[in-house]
């Protein structure tokens, strides 16, 4: 490139292989720019999310374990996922509740997902400059970005965004050659398609539906059948076999449940959103809730409707392209959830737009392939199209509609991004865990439920959540604390504070206040039922005359503990179903006091 100056101007000269170039690859290098620039905003907007429910399990885990089988191979509620279980692991070890690390890996694979829709369609389609209307579809389309929003389940969605048309185009090449590797291609991203999320399942049949509307003679195809039939065989073998290890928590709704759920998922949510909805959002948090009017989900019905008449009366095979993408939408994001969580959710799962945000892939693909001729097809339309400015002015009003439809979606969506109290809450307790003394004992408690909800049982305990943060040794210590004359323990902010015990205090009544020696044994009596619940903290007073060692039982569990002169009290965990304390080979001059078994909650 060349700078002169004609006659006051200045003039650069471009090389004209550069020019070539572009003209060349003018197509491609838009669709990259676009997919840049929706990455971008997309980045700008996913600043104001942060963790929520499942993530916490999921950094937690990743800091706990290895990068070992049994850890990539969990089922967690009915989700078989190595590939967001790896990526889980990579980022909570870089930076644990790094939010900036976590969305951007899942940012990454889903820039690479619409790289992957560009590749798809330019191999489909040709390097034709109408292919960068669906691929603005994709990019566009609300659905995927709630998803983005909640790291658990881009780590399921990102992963089968990329491997469909990653799978489609490896496919539609081996259709066209006939050469296996394309094939052998197809099958690689079919098996990461299914170790991302276990709708992977239908990618085979997207590109055996595909082959049969556009190619026909399936049998000629045998030996793409068996690798992809093998990689499916292989992959539900590993599945049944981790899945017997898993607790059992799919079910099948009752028959009122299931059909209400359909016409949440396909009619409300579904039919609203591929045309740029819903516009309105459940007003209860960052959930990705679709909540649109019912007259605007009639409405959008009959525009769908209208859609399949039209591009039907024109496009050949355009009936059945819809038909593909509403059998997707049934086979591969209805039929998991009716079968893992309607019976335990409701209907109101049919709400949820992360069921759906996989096939967005696949809405751009049908949408070419209803509007636009294969390269070489014969006779693409029934009958002659009407004038070509008036069919691109339809075209161009449509998908500005839809752009337009789209983005006040999304944007309405972002509104309700920002999560100023789960992230201060976070940040407060890793700098405090930061500055804590190397042999400080801090004691188990429940987050907070506005934090991380209890129903996730350990995963609710700041011992394995804010544990994630700290020094291995200092995690192990949280997560088996020994018995302390000072504890501590995190307060609803996040900030350390000293410990005391909720519960009912039980003293003895005797005239000095001490439990009686009986030959020399101490015996202290928890209560009349005894603590059952791992975690039960207990506080035991005592007065000494002189620092002294001790050693106390529950159970046959010893704990060795060093009391200090003076008034005191001994912070130890119970041993569920212990219901005493004993105290052998009492030293003199020692009192042992009131006991309080409860639960471990920040001092006054």
């Amino acid at each position: 490139m060349t700078t002169t100056e004609q006659r006051g101007r200045i003039v650069i000269a471009v090389p004209g292989p550069l020019v070539r170039a572009v003209r060349r690859h003018g197509v491609v290098l838009t669709g990259v720019v676009m997919v840049a620039a929706a990455l971008a905003w997309k980045a700008v907007l996913l600043q104001h999310a942060y963790f929520k429910e499942d993530d916490y399990e999921f950094v937690a885990r990743a800091v706990e374990s290895g990068l070992s089988f049994d850890y990539l191979t969990r089922i967690h509620f009915g989700q078989f996922m190595p590939g967001g279980f790896l990526l889980a692991w990579l980022s909570a070890r870089l930076e644990p509740y790094g939010w900036g690390v976590a969305a951007g890996g899942v940012l990454v694979l889903h820039a690479a997902a619409g790289l992957a829709v560009l590749r798809m369609l330019r191999v489909v389609f040709g390097a034709r400059p109408a292919i960068l209307a669906p691929l603005l579809v994709f990019l566009l389309a609300p659905i995927t970005f709630p998803a983005l929003a909640w790291w658990a389940a881009a780590l399921n969605t990102v992963f089968l965004q990329l491997a469909l048309p990653m799978a489609v185009a490896s496919h539609w090449h081996h259709l066209r050659t006939g050469r296996l590797r394309h094939a052998v291609v197809a099958a690689a991203w079919v098996l990461v398609g299914l170790l991302g999320f276990v709708k992977g399942f239908a990618v085979p049949l997207v590109l055996l539906a595909l082959t049969a509307i556009y190619f026909g003679g399936l049998r000629r195809r045998l030996a793409a059948w068996l690798m992809y039939a093998g990689v499916l065989a292989a992959f539900g073998a590993l599945y049944a076999q981790r899945s017997l290890a898993a607790p059992n928590t799919g079910g099948l709704p009752l028959f009122d449940q299931a059909a209400s759920f359909l016409w949440e998922l396909l009619g409300r949510t579904f039919a609203t959103t591929v045309l740029g909805g819903p516009w309105k959002w459940f007003a209860g948090g960052d959930w990705g809730v679709a909540a649109p009017p019912t007259a605007l989900v009639v409405l959008s019905l009959l525009v769908l409707a209208l859609l399949v008449v039209v591009t039907g009366y024109y496009r050949r095979r355009a009936y059945l392209a819809w038909g593909l993408l509403l059998g997707y939408a049934v086979v591969a994001d209805a039929l998991p959830v009716l079968w893992g969580r309607v019976h335990l959710l409701g209907s109101f799962a049919g709400t949820d737009t992360r069921y759906v945000a996989d096939a967005a892939p696949l809405l751009a693909l049908v949408v070419g392939l209803v509007l636009l001729p294969l390269p070489g097809e014969a006779e693409p339309y029934r009958r002659p199209l009407p004038a070509r400015e008036r069919v691109s002015g339809l075209c161009g009003a449509a998908l500005g509609v839809f752009a337009g439809a789209s983005l006040v979606s999304v944007t309405i969506f972002a509104g309700y991004l920002g999560a100023d109290r789960r992230h201060g809450y976070i940040e407060t307790a890793r700098a405090e865990l930061a500055k804590a003394a190397p042999g400080a004992v801090v004691y188990d408690r429940l987050v907070p439920a506005d934090v991380v909800p209890g129903g996730y049982r350990t995963y609710s305990l700041t011992s394995r959540v804010l544990g994630a943060m700290a020094s291995p040794r200092l995690r192990a210590r949280m997560q088996d604390p020994p018995a302390a004359l000072d504890g501590l323990v995190f307060d609803d902010l996040g900030r350390l504070r000293p410990v005391e015990v909720a519960g009912t205090e039980l003293a003895p009544r005797t005239p000095d206040g001490c439990w009686p020696a009986t030959g020399g044994t101490v015996q202290v009596p928890l209560a009349a039922s005894p603590p059952r619940v791992e975690g039960t903290l207990i506080r035991l007073g005592y007065s000494a005359r002189a620092d002294t060692e001790v050693t106390l039982w529950m159970g046959d569990r010893p704990v060795d503990v060093k009391l200090r002169a003076g008034l005191g009290k001994v912070f130890m965990v119970a041993e569920p179903g212990a219901d005493r304390i004993v105290l052998p080979d009492l030293p003199p001059g020692v009192c042992v006091g009131a006991v309080t078994p409860g639960q471990a909650v920040p001092a006054r």
